[in-house]
């Protein structure tokens, strides 16, 4: 059994690297402002993420129950048929405004999406972390994650230069290109195995008591305040996403660039800011070691507070090149967070309780483009002005979350002598 959980394990790095090759990411808001006014588009963006909410405990529930395997493959089968609608709905569909059918179309196509990511969420982290401990390698665990962080991130940024430079022939292309790979994902997962596991590695539990069982490992403070800080930072790390595209289109009509030039200059943007992110991702684990969880935990935070509130100030080219690192708090804090958390909790409430904190954050973020999208007209055009009244919002609620957070941990800290799991002085062997 320990080649086929070494195989599962090697086949996971693959796995990361098809996973985050969305080809549609530097487009997708360009892709549906194409059809639908601004509030149309956030609100399908609010769907997406409240589908996922509804799913996310539920799919965590069925990885901890069924096992790792089978929810994945379900997971990427989703995301493929998700990937075709989104890809044909301007063929099959009409419509231009909220409510009508291609709306609708695109609305049921982002559910699909969102069940995909659901069922990945939490379950492929576990899945990872069982198949190395089942073959006696967990110790392995937050560098083979630094690793596959580092291959997610080089899978996005190749999909990205690919992804906008078919949008510029065709905005729809990006998601035909999805589809191949979630196709490719669902093969890798094929060859998987269901890592091997004690008898009561798996839970027999009903969902509702698996949430019960989730939340008594707060009693940990320090898993309870990670939780909060994971959530918060879904938040935060997503908002810049959001806004990115239409923002690189308003600096670029600004300096008198054409409009159709948007998608390949945001394809090789989203490539080059995954890129930069691969780096960060494969040195996360090291510079956890020499400043300890919550200093790269804060850092990470403090770097995506800075670049919401540099967001909401100017439309500039040089902010254009700054937002280059805007997924580099994400990269920074994965892999040392799913480290700290994911040894943790118990093996038969991994997947569950990384979905619970999945839920919370995506809840959250489905909650703030709703109110982001209340605070401008209904159908209004995607312009400066309204792009940065709700970028002003996110701004100062974002310094308000860092505000919290920092403080809740440095006085948690100097109270417990403790800084989240920050490891016992080995700084000069972790350093070389």
């Amino acid at each position: 059994m320990n080649g086929s959980n070494r195989r599962t394990a090697e086949l996971y790095q693959w796995y990361a690297t098809l996973a985050e090759a969305s080809f549609w990411v530097p487009v997708f808001f360009l892709y549906f402002a194409a059809y639908m006014p601004l509030d149309a588009v956030l609100q399908l963006e609010a769907f997406y993420f409240l589908s996922v909410v509804m799913i996310e405990v539920p799919s965590g529930w069925l990885a901890d129950r069924l096992g790792r395997r089978p929810t994945l493959l379900a997971g990427a089968v989703l995301m493929a048929v998700s990937h075709l609608m989104l890809f044909i709905g301007p063929w099959v569909m009409v419509g231009d405004a909220f409510g009508s059918p291609l709306f609708v179309f695109f609305a049921v196509g982002q559910g699909l999406r969102a069940a995909g990511v659901a069922f990945r969420s939490g379950t492929d982290t576990a899945l990872h972390h069982d198949a190395l401990a089942a073959c006696g390698l967990s110790s392995e665990f937050a560098d083979r994650e630094a690793r596959a962080s580092k291959r997610r991130f080089l899978g996005a940024a190749a999909a990205a230069v690919i992804g906008g430079g078919v949008a510029a022939i065709d905005l729809r292309l990006p998601y035909a290109c999805s589809f191949i790979v979630a196709i490719a994902m669902i093969i890798v997962i094929a060859r998987m195995r269901e890592p091997s596991a004690s008898a009561d590695a798996r839970s027999r539990a009903n969902i509702l008591m698996q949430a019960v069982s989730c939340f008594a490992q707060w009693k940990s403070s320090a898993l309870l305040l990670l939780f909060v800080f994971a959530a918060m930072m879904l938040v935060l790390n997503h908002i810049p996403y959001e806004y990115f595209q239409p923002y690189i289109e308003e600096a670029i009509g600004q300096d008198g660039l054409a409009a159709a030039s948007t998608p390949v200059v945001t394809g090789l943007h989203v490539a080059v800011t995954f890129w930069i992110a691969s780096l960060v991702g494969a040195r996360s684990i090291r510079i956890r070691n020499r400043i300890g969880l919550w200093g790269v935990l804060l850092l990470s935070m403090g770097l995506q507070v800075l670049t919401i509130g540099l967001m909401s100030l100017w439309l500039s080219p040089i902010i254009v090149l700054f937002l280059l690192l805007r997924s580099c708090p994400r990269a920074l804090m994965t892999p040392p967070l799913n480290a700290a958390v994911t040894g943790a909790v118990p093996t038969k409430l991994r997947a569950t309780y990384l979905s619970l904190q999945s839920f919370v954050g995506r809840l959250s973020f489905s909650g703030t483009l709703f109110l982001l999208a209340l605070v401008v007209p209904a159908a209004a055009a995607t312009t400066w002005p309204t792009i940065r009244m709700q970028l002003s919002i996110a701004a100062v609620s974002s310094v308000i979350f860092f505000i919290f957070i920092g403080v809740v941990a440095i006085v948690r800290g100097r109270r417990d002598d403790y800084m989240g799991d920050r490891q016992p002085p080995k700084p000069r062997a972790s350093m070389t």
